[in-house]
């Protein structure tokens, strides 16, 4: 009986320890089953709202207007308050010292991502000439929309870390210089394929004086071998759409009058030069830009004129028109202060347009965080006290973070309802992967090879080499950090394609295309994705390289 009762004692103590085990996972939800479930439920939840704007958008309740409008209110108002009252609880010193390198973070994914979707198209065979548009479209992933939801839905499987920190916060971190390196990197990778394009034409004897032609990154070098199928497509084409006088978009092209041509004397433009060898209508590449992008940030906080919420694309932004011939310089001293003036203004208003742009109000709201919670102690007591609260008494300010925190709620749903609506176009008869626009007889299989090849370096090996580089910086520098700090950095090594790459591809003139068609592919694929990225490297982060601390 002894041996018994001792073999009894033993498995009774092993299965409490495991009962004990288990229960400590599940309750932290680190365990990789917990991570996998945490990952599987965010996504659900995502898919759910987004599926949700499907079903007004296609009632009719949704339009491009109040789908603007939505998403106005989301990146405008609720997003900088989540933000705000994310961090301002965590703001002090200490935060900048255990998570000032996250400030690096963008810098490293944007050129892993970039030679991932360098290596990629080259594998697939893309042009050169669409190197830099797939570069671009790999090396920059959503920052806003997808990560601060996925960590709203994670919740309690992302815990703070050991000094209180939460990954909302450390998000936030590498939310401040995603932009700045965006916005100075990225329309630089664009403006590649226009060079290269402008050398080949050079190369053919072709030359246009000023800036190129809308579009040119898609006009196909050897456009003169193409076959009359695709010719008469473009002649049907400018005879059905061109009103008089007034240039046409052609996929990604721009077919202007012929007045607006210019050639050096000598040489003649070729008609071929026209032609997109796989664009897409502006239709169908202006369906996947956001309503509401980094470009129109502070229009509805910094400005107090009134917004157009239309929902309707302008057919050109301005500095994608061809440029006109220069005036006569100005003769009398009138006409050179009238110039001076018109120049002081537009200096004037591209500076304003540089901060707008560089410090939209998502960030603005996260450096106003940081500067009240590392000032004097007493003003951040005024907006919020915890030991105060637990007596059940506000602090004087109270009421502003508790509307800060309530607006702040509505991001996820607003703006994953506004996707929704969004989607059923991108997928739609009128998008980007629809079989229409002025692909010619190869061109929209070539697009969707490139827009794959885009997608799988944007989601696949990016994060995978990300991955192991911070495995790499994490043995080497930062010798374990908790899995608050690693998580959100993982999350967005993971993300699609910033939507507002499209609408950077449409400013700068080249890659529209690859852009709306990668991006497109990306959004479709996401869920399915997503659920097997985000739980490899979530779980890698826990296992590998969160110290035993976090």
């Amino acid at each position: 009986r002894a041996p018994r009762s001792r073999l009894q004692l033993s498995l009774a103590s092993l299965l409490r320890g495991a009962m004990h085990q288990q229960q400590q996972q599940s309750e932290d939800g680190t365990s990789v089953g917990g991570i996998t479930w945490a990952v599987l439920c965010a996504v659900l939840k995502i898919a759910s709202l987004v599926l949700v704007g499907v079903k007004l958008e296609h009632q009719g309740v949704l339009d491009g207007g109040k789908r603007k409008a939505m998403s106005a209110l989301a990146m405008e108002v609720c997003l900088p308050c989540l933000l705000f009252s994310s961090v301002l609880p965590d703001a002090n010193v200490r935060l900048l010292l255990e998570g000032w390198e996250l400030l690096l973070w963008p810098l490293l994914y944007s050129v892993v991502g970039a030679l991932a979707g360098l290596v990629s198209c080259i594998v697939v065979g893309a042009p050169s000439q669409h190197w830099g548009s797939a570069a671009a479209c790999a090396a920059f992933p959503n920052v806003n929309g997808f990560p601060v939801s996925i960590i709203r839905a994670l919740g309690s499987a992302l815990p703070r870390s050991p000094d209180g920190f939460s990954a909302m916060t450390f998000l936030a971190i590498i939310q401040l210089t995603d932009g700045m390196v965006k916005y100075t990197i990225g329309p630089m990778v664009f403006r590649r394929d226009l060079r290269a394009v402008k050398r080949a034409m050079l190369r053919r004897g072709e030359e246009h004086e000023g800036d190129m032609p809308l579009g040119a990154s898609l006009r196909s070098i050897g456009s003169a071998h193409l076959t009359p199928q695709v010719s008469d497509l473009s002649d049907t084409y400018r005879r059905t759409n061109s009103p008089p006088g007034v240039g046409v978009v052609h996929g990604d092209a721009h077919i202007s009058p012929p007045e607006q041509h210019h050639s050096r004397p000598g040489h003649h433009a070729s008609h071929h030069t026209d032609i997109t060898e796989f664009g897409l209508t502006p239709m169908q590449y202006k369906s996947v830009q956001p309503e509401w992008s980094r470009m129109d940030s502070g229009k509805l906080v910094f400005s107090s004129e009134p917004v157009d919420m239309d929902g309707q694309h302008a057919e050109l932004h301005k500095p994608l028109l061809l440029s006109l011939d220069e005036q006569d310089a100005p003769k009398g001293l009138a006409e050179v202060v009238d110039q001076a003036a018109i120049r002081l203004r537009k200096l004037s208003k591209s500076s304003r347009e540089f901060i707008r742009e560089f410090f939209p109000p998502q960030v603005t709201a996260v450096i106003l965080a940081l500067a009240i919670g590392m000032g004097p102690a007493w003003f951040k007591k005024m907006l919020v006290d915890p030991d105060l609260a637990a007596t059940g008494i506000q602090p004087p300010l109270g009421w502003v973070f508790g509307t800060t925190k309530q607006l702040g709620g509505g991001f996820v749903p607003l703006q994953m309802i506004s996707l929704g609506g969004r989607m059923l176009n991108v997928v739609g008869p009128s998008g980007p992967l629809a079989a229409k626009g002025a692909a010619g007889p190869r061109g929209r299989g070539r697009l969707l090879r490139i827009g794959a090849a885009v997608g799988v370096a944007r989601m696949l090996i990016a994060p995978l080499c990300l991955y192991v580089i911070a495995s790499f910086i994490n043995r080497t520098w930062l010798h374990g950090r908790p899995l608050a700090f690693w998580g959100p950095a993982m999350i967005v090594a993971a993300m699609p394609t910033a939507n507002n790459m499209s609408t950077m591809a449409d400013l700068i003139g080249s890659g529209r295309s690859i852009s709306a068609a990668s991006t497109a592919m990306q959004l479709v694929m996401s869920p399915v994705v997503l659920a097997v990225t985000l739980t490899a490297l979530l779980a890698g982060a826990k296992y590998h390289l969160v110290s035993e601390a976090g």
